[in-house]
């Protein structure tokens, strides 16, 4: 009855750290409308036919290759930017488009080649393209508008809402335009998980972890999900991935071994928690809950040192103070 006092005062590890994370997702939002609005650095620092390398340009040659760049009606997009990239020598140039849309690449080797598109307001369009020493066709792409910074601010809005399936589908909108903004998993990860839907929560978590693998609350969140599957040994390994000497606040590690307890994983919550202790010499409740952690697992001699250490640092009017001397009377 003790411990069930105890730890029905905690909310569910994932639902707070949601919570807390409302502010965080503004602003990481906020930055990722940069990042979309953003136009490529090294476009800026070159002129059209410019080699990215300063040694001899291997793209040279006899070849050459036209195209016209438009929107979804059919007018020609002016100004926008056509990268070119030699496979071969991964070096290249890029062409920008007449008022018409056109554009047109002369000089150049036959091979393959890597085109990007870049246009303001227009989704980004990445191809192959083969050319060769003969007359190439046309190179005819049509650009899509990109709307996803009003997407961005609308998801953000329905997540703070609470509309989490809703704020998801705008959320994959953008992630289908531009996948390489990794952030946005993260963000569809926080609606899964506050639906309880920890299997897609965990899928999201993971794609977020590739370019983030240090990213501490992404992994306390994954272990969170994991321990609701009842996935111990994967939750454990994100767990341990967190560094506990750049910790600031035991509770990061702590609640996770709270919740370890509550899910009956006494061992893997004394792991934890002896983390916690090496980092945190002098926070309190990581005893308690080590003493409580080896109560249940009938290690009573080495609960009894926890539980009077907890006593000793712990306020005298701690609430626990009162359930620890209680503990430790029973102790034989």
């Amino acid at each position: 009855m003790a411990g069930r006092r105890v730890y029905s005062r905690r909310p569910a590890l994932f639902l707070s750290i949601m919570r807390a994370m409302r502010i965080n997702l503004r602003v990481r939002v906020a930055a990722l409308l940069l990042l979309v609005s953003a136009t490529p650095a090294v476009a800026q620092r070159m002129r059209a036919g410019d080699s990215f390398k300063d040694k001899v340009a291997a793209w040279r040659g006899d070849a050459q290759v036209s195209g016209k760049i438009t929107d979804d009606a059919g007018k020609g997009i002016p100004e926008a930017k056509v990268t070119f990239i030699f496979a071969k020598s991964n070096d290249g140039f890029f062409a920008t488009t007449k008022k018409n849309g056109e554009f047109s690449a002369k000089d150049i080797k036959a091979g393959e080649w890597r085109i990007q598109i870049d246009a303001p307001n227009f989704i980004t369009v990445r191809q192959n393209l083969t050319i060769s020493d003969s007359k190439n066709p046309l190179v005819a792409v049509t650009l899509k508008r990109d709307n996803s910074p009003e997407l961005l601010t609308k998801a953000e809005a329905l997540f703070k809402a609470g509309q989490n399936a809703e704020a998801r589908a705008e959320y994959m909108k953008v992630l289908e335009a531009h996948p390489d903004l990794t952030g946005i998993n993260r963000a569809i990860a926080f609606t899964y998980g506050r639906e309880g839907h920890h299997p897609e929560a965990l899928k999201y978590l993971d794609l977020a972890l590739a370019s983030n693998p240090d990213d501490r609350m992404l992994l306390q969140l994954a272990a969170a999900s994991a321990m609701q599957l009842s996935d111990y040994p994967r939750a454990m390994g994100y767990l341990s991935k967190i560094d506990e000497a750049a910790l600031d606040d035991p509770a990061i590690l702590a609640d996770a071994a709270v919740n370890l307890i509550n899910k009956n994983r006494s061992a893997d919550a004394i792991t934890v928690l002896d983390r916690v202790i090496a980092r945190f010499p002098e926070a309190a409740d990581a005893y308690y809950y080590r003493g409580f952690a080896k109560l249940k697992a009938n290690r009573n001699a080495e609960a009894k040192g926890d539980l009077e250490k907890y006593v000793a640092l712990a306020p005298p009017g701690a609430p626990q103070v009162a359930q620890a001397k209680e503990l430790l009377a029973n102790i034989k």
